[in-house]
């Protein structure tokens, strides 16, 4: 079962930064050169929507916007695994493609590199491996070959898929107008310098393998990130006042709300979560602590790119 592989691997992973020595080489930021999506809709768009998309060598899974028809453009949202669950199940676990379809996008569920399946991200374990350019050579690749709305390119993603979530704003920003990144946006490198993106930012208080804190472990790089200089360096790029409101949204989670210049951020704190995405349709509360249920990160982070 992909779960039990979850939390094998994740204590194994555990036990080999406890006894390193010294830190593992990271990856580093890389400026990238901007590169425009089609201003139209490719010729001879496909009457019945393709399922996968190819790029780099390497395929990732492509859900149709459920209202799908040939010549109309839709936004396009990236949907980023956790470490070691592949696209598949990351989707079996949070619905996030299957509800973006519904409400009519084209939603990417890209499967990573390995070791793991992972994502390599700034700061992060390098692997000799460039994820970043790989997804947007999928973006390309699906803009394509079927109409895309290039000013509605969103990604979202849960703990390592957060941090790549974070990743990509930062190094191809003029790409997605928002992102949204859950129990992992401080496991990849900040960048105060570069330009705004919206973002939606979840994190839980109990979160024990990605703590609000920082990381703990060598091997989840950088370390002792806390998710407010996340947030802090999102505030800077978006323009945003340097006190938000704080909104009281359920009985467990409160809403960080950011007045900015064109630009949205919002952190939600869940206190008392643990690891895991809210609402999920079913609990891993065992391996990765509690899951809150007082409201669906699928449903508000769709919400978040809608406006």
């Amino acid at each position: 079962m992909r779960i039990r592989r979850f939390a094998a691997l994740g204590a194994l992973a555990a036990t080999l930064a406890t006894v390193a020595c010294s830190p593992p080489p990271t990856t580093p930021t890389t400026t990238r050169e901007r590169v425009d999506l089609p201003s139209e809709c490719p010729d001879g768009a496909p009457t019945v929507a393709p399922t996968s998309v190819r790029a780099l060598n390497r395929s990732s899974r492509l859900i149709a916007p459920a209202n799908y028809q040939p010549g109309v453009k839709y936004p396009l949202l990236v949907s980023l695994h956790p470490f070691v669950l592949d696209g598949e199940a990351w989707e079996n676990y949070s619905g996030l493609g299957a509800a973006a379809s519904t409400r009519g996008y084209w939603v990417l569920v890209p499967t990573g590199s390995q070791p793991g399946p992972r994502w390599a991200v700034p700061g992060g374990l390098d692997t000799k491996i460039d994820d970043i350019a790989w997804i947007e050579a999928l973006i390309q690749s699906t803009a394509h070959t079927v109409c895309v709305d290039g000013g509605r390119v969103f990604a979202a993603g849960f703990s390592a898929g957060a941090a790549m979530s974070v990743g990509l704003s930062c190094e191809l920003p003029w790409r997605f107008t928002a992102i949204a990144a859950s129990g992992g946006s401080n496991l990849t490198s900040l960048c105060p310098d570069s330009d705004p993106v919206d973002a939606l930012i979840l994190h839980g208080s109990a979160d024990g393998w990605a703590p609000v804190t920082g990381s703990e472990q060598v091997f989840a790089t950088p370390m002792g990130l806390h998710v407010d200089r996340v947030v802090e360096t999102f505030a800077h790029r978006n323009g945003c006042a340097s006190a938000p409101t704080v909104v009281t949204l359920t009985s467990t989670t409160t809403a960080d709300r950011y007045t900015c210049d064109g630009h949205r951020l919002e952190y939600r704190r869940m206190r008392g979560a643990g690891h895991t995405w809210a609402g999920a349709s079913f609990p891993l509360d065992p391996i990765t602590g509690p899951t809150d249920r007082t409201f669906s990160a699928t449903t508000e982070v769709l919400d978040f790119f809608d406006q």
